[in-house]
């Protein structure tokens, strides 16, 4: 079990390692300055969240580990879609990154398809004008 929670914290240390370079001398970077062949290693793990004013969020992407984790493909849906206890981490998750403007790490346990799983998660800010966030790059894996 240490291995999977060993590759969990690399997989998304090496995320966070490239958004770093990325946001250069700003507060965070883009969407535009993060190119989708940069994150190919990440995709099945990976959500894009359009954030909408104070509210919730649309996924713009949604990777297909995180489908399964979900019970959905969130795709092109709000995060209130999600199951409830997901819309409860997934909202603390996004005020969490809100008022950091910088990068959030959270442990969180869930039962998928009956079996207890330990997710290691990351939130990256994107931002179009360095001040507010408009997307969540949100990446998971699991611990065990």
């Amino acid at each position: 079990m240490r291995f999977i929670a060993d590759i969990a914290n690399q997989k998304l240390t090496a995320l966070e390692e490239l958004w770093e370079r990325r946001r250069g001398p700003g507060p965070m970077p883009s969407r535009a300055d993060l190119d989708v062949s940069e994150l190919r290693p990440w995709l099945g793990n990976l959500a894009l969240i359009d954030l909408n004013g104070v509210g919730d969020g649309t996924f713009r992407l949604c990777g297909t580990n995180l489908s399964t984790r979900f019970g959905i493909d969130a795709t092109g849906c709000r995060v209130a879609a999600l199951s409830d206890d997901l819309v409860t981490t997934v909202l603390s998750f996004i005020s969490r990154v809100r008022e950091a403007k910088a990068p959030v790490r959270n442990v969180y346990a869930r039962r998928v398809h009956g079996i207890h799983v330990t997710f290691d998660d990351l939130a990256l800010p994107l931002s179009n004008d360095g001040t507010v966030i408009a997307t969540l790059l949100f990446a998971s894996y699991p611990r065990n």
